[in-house]
């Protein structure tokens, strides 16, 4: 195994500083897509497996043989990968085995076309289908990828298709989303959310809908959306957004045991810069009203250490935390359980300068500015990260990482080494991605 290492990084320039070969880089890529095409199961992919495949990691949990995952970076993302080399390297097999991910994850949408985050392949659809952590707004990416490859109206009928599941998902009365669609009845999954990117997501999403196809219901479902988010942006002294809301009395709601309803100026971010893009996509400046008080509430929230608490508690915007074992609120950090980013630095800034940006030169302009395409990474500035991960490839063809969390904790209970090495589809995806840069930026 050392052998092959030393002998990879020496074909990849590293011993050299020469700029790995072109021919090189490509036979590694395609020894890491095969290394992942022998993961593939009935058309797709777990999100994490040990080297020998008896272990495949979904969501969360372990799932069986015939079930395959849609939330990223699994199946959607790794077909993507497969996409993007059949079309660079001109590679038939490569695309078949895109394809085939694109039959699976058919094949487990729900009847009213969104995604579940795993699914068995080999049972009925499930019910519902949710958007929590771009599970079903990452399908639709590759499915529009997909069209964009083949031109079929069948393709883009199924893109339709998704775009369908969103618009019905959507709540009549105040134009937010649930997670889950159909909303389950007694759970958080009802909720308007905004935790992990949800309604950004699904806004971003259908702009590009609109883009795609000039179908004007795809922009007006984006537009409630954002008015939505104007609508329930909190009041003096707190004027950003919180991760979720009751769908009925929209007010901050409580989630997990562990998640208090809080205003949150980690998933604040993400609602800012939504903002920006739905002005730029619209003209219309009512999307940039609420982000000089947003931006406001974060120049006076910060905390003594410089960082943000994850919530702060509606009405007295006090750092708010909470505990595993019961909904209980928490206000001692050093009491909140683990395993939840609790304090970060979560701070507007890309969504203020754009704002800056266009205030000062317009939106027609900023359009024309922001439209310039920026050149292609050189090869040379991809050199030292191709030759890092082409001598990291293994013998198997894969990339391996050391288990942390849940994964760490499952592979103890059935007694494996806590350092078993695990294969990331986040990680292969990544560095595919990057020696396919490099391939294209040599040709």
């Amino acid at each position: 195994m050392r052998i092959f290492t030393v002998l990879l990084a020496v074909c990849c320039g590293a011993a050299t500083g020469e700029s790995p070969d072109r021919k090189e880089v490509e036979q590694t890529l395609r020894r890491a897509l095969d290394g992942m095409a022998a993961f593939q199961t009935h058309g797709g992919w777990g999100r994490a497996y040990t080297t020998d495949g008896a272990l495949v990691f979904g969501e969360w949990r372990l799932i069986p043989a015939s079930w395959i995952t849609m939330q990223p970076p699994a199946t959607p993302k790794v077909a993507e990968v497969f996409l993007r080399a059949g079309r660079v390297l001109k590679d038939e097999a490569l695309l078949d085995r895109a394809r085939r991910a694109r039959d699976a994850m058919r094949s487990v949408q729900t009847a009213l076309g969104g995604f579940p985050h795993d699914a068995d392949t080999a049972a009925p659809p499930q019910r519902s289908g949710t958007f929590d952590d771009d599970t079903t707004t990452a399908v639709l990416d590759f499915f529009i990828e997909w069209w964009r490859h083949t031109g079929n109206a069948e393709d883009l009928e199924a893109v339709h298709r998704i775009g369908g599941f969103i618009l019905t998902a959507q709540y009549p009365a105040s134009g937010g989303w649930p997670q889950s669609y159909p909303p389950p009845v007694a759970s958080y999954g009802r909720y308007i959310t905004f935790n992990d990117r949800n309604m950004s997501n699904i806004i971003s999403a259908l702009l590009k809908l609109h883009t795609l196809t000039g179908e004007a219901r795809y922009l007006e479902s984006a537009v409630r959306g954002g008015e939505c988010i104007l609508r329930l942006q909190g009041g003096p002294g707190e004027e950003i957004w919180a991760q979720q809301y009751d769908p009925d009395t929209l007010e901050p709601a409580w989630a997990r045991k562990f998640e208090p309803p809080g205003y949150s100026p980690a998933e604040s971010l993400a609602v800012c810069d939504t903002l920006i893009e739905l002005c730029l996509a619209t003209g219309d400046e009512r999307f940039l009203d609420p982000l000089p008080r947003a931006f406001g509430w974060y120049d006076s929230h910060r905390l003594p250490n410089g960082k943000f608490a994850r919530l702060y508690e509606p009405g007295t915007q006090r750092p708010v935390y909470g505990r595993r074992d019961r909904a209980e609120k928490v206000y001692d950090f050093e009491k909140a359980c683990t395993g939840y980013s609790w304090q970060g630095d979560w701070y507007p800034a890309r969504a203020r300068e754009a704002l800056a940006r266009i205030r000062e030169i317009g939106r027609e302009a900023y359009l024309e500015e922001a439209g310039k395409t920026a050149p292609p990474p050189a090869r040379g500035q991809l050199a030292e990260r191709v030759r890092k991960v082409c001598g990291q490839l293994s013998e198997g063809g894969w990339w391996t990482r050391s288990p942390s969390g849940e994964d760490l904790e499952e592979i103890r209970r059935r007694g494996l080494p806590g350092d078993t090495p695990l294969v990331q589809t986040g990680v292969f995806c990544a560095n595919a991605h990057l020696l396919l840069d490099y391939i294209e930026a040599a040709q």
